[in-house]
C-alpha cells in the first residue's frame, strides 16, 4: 500500500480550472518514470501511448491523402516524431500497435476515423486483458464513455445508425445497443448506471461549445478514478489517477479563445471529411 509514498508525495498539486496552475508535465513523467519498478513502468506507459495512438493515425492518415487531425506531434509520447515516421520498421512497439500495422497492410482506408477506431479498439483490447485490475477497469470504463457520448453526438447530429456505428469502437454487446436502441438510455441504464447522468450532462450543457465533450468526459473520468482510488493512498493506481487526472487539468487550464475556435475547425473540418468519404 504505501510503495509509491514519496513518489506521490512529492508530486504537485493538480488543479482544474485554475489557468495560474502550470505544469511541466515531461518533468513530471521523468519523475514518475524513475521511480516506478519495470512492470509498474509498462503498465504507465499505456496513457502514453495515447498520444502514440494519435501520432501514429496522423501519419498514416497523411500518407493515404487524408485529412490529418493531428498535424503535429503530439507529446508526452513514448515515440518520437523521428521513429513514428518510421514506424514500420520499429521493433519495440507495443504488441496492439504491431498487429494494428500487420493487419493494415494492403487496407484501403475509408476515413481517419476508421483508421483511429481500429487502433482504439486493439488498444482497448490489449488493456483489458492485462494483470493490472486498474488497467482492465480504466479501459473498459474508457471504452463503453467514449461510445456512449460518440452515440449521442452522432444521435444530436442527426446520424442514421449506419453512421452512428463508424463512430464507434468495437465489436461487443453495447455497440448493438448504442446503434439500434430509440431509447433515451439505449436501453443500458442498468448495465451502465452512470449513461442517466451522461445524458442530463449532455443535454443541459452548451452543444455549441467545442470542449463540452471533454468537460463531461472530465466530469466522469474523475468520478471513476475518485472509486477506483477511495480506499488506497500511496499504491501504483494512485500514480495512474494522479496522471489521468493531470491530462485533462493541462487540457482545461490551457483553455483560450482562440484555441477553442481552432479545435471547432478541426471538428468541423474533420466531419465534412467524413461525409464526403461515405
Amino acid at each position: 500500500m504505501g510503495s509509491y509514498y514519496y513518489l506521490i508525495s512529492s508530486l504537485p498539486e493538480v488543479k482544474l480550472s485554475d489557468t495560474k496552475s502550470k505544469y511541466d508535465i515531461n518533468a513530471i513523467i521523468d519523475s514518475i518514470s524513475s521511480c516506478l519498478s519495470s512492470k509498474d513502468l509498462s503498465f504507465f506507459n499505456y496513457f502514453l501511448y495515447q498520444n502514440d495512438n494519435k501520432n501514429l493515425v496522423g501519419k498514416i492518415a497523411t500518407s493515404k491523402g487524408l485529412f490529418n487531425p493531428y498535424p503535429h506531434h503530439l507529446e508526452p509520447s513514448i515515440f518520437s516524431k523521428e521513429e513514428i515516421d518510421k514506424y514500420s520498421t520499429l521493433s519495440n512497439l507495443p504488441i496492439y500497435m504491431s498487429k494494428f500495422i500487420e493487419d493494415s497492410k494492403g487496407i484501403e482506408w475509408e476515413s481517419v476515423r476508421q483508421i483511429e477506431n481500429t487502433l482504439l479498439n486493439l488498444y482497448y483490447e490489449e488493456m483489458l486483458s492485462s494483470s493490472n485490475s486498474f488497467i482492465r477497469e480504466y479501459a473498459s470504463f474508457m471504452r463503453n464513455l467514449k461510445n456512449v457520448l460518440a452515440a449521442l453526438n452522432g444521435r444530436a447530429l442527426g446520424y442514421s445508425s449506419e453512421e452512428i456505428s463508424k463512430e464507434l469502437v468495437g465489436d461487443y454487446s453495447l455497440i448493438s445497443a448504442l446503434t439500434k436502441s430509440t431509447a433515451s438510455d439505449f436501453g443500458v441504464g442498468k448495465e451502465l448506471p452512470y449513461i442517466n447522468s451522461i445524458i442530463e450532462l449532455f443535454n443541459s450543457s452548451d452543444k455549441a461549445d467545442p470542449y463540452n465533450m471533454e468537460n463531461i468526459e472530465c466530469s466522469l473520468v474523475k468520478e471513476f478514478l475518485d472509486k477506483q482510488t477511495s480506499i488506497k493512498s500511496f499504491t501504483i493506481d494512485n500514480v495512474f489517477a494522479y496522471y489521468i487526472n493531470l491530462t485533462y487539468a493541462i487540457s482545461i487550464n490551457g483553455r483560450n479563445e482562440e484555441e477553442g475556435k481552432k479545435h471547432l475547425d478541426t471538428l468541423i473540418t474533420t466531419l465534412k471529411n467524413e461525409v464526403f468519404s461515405m
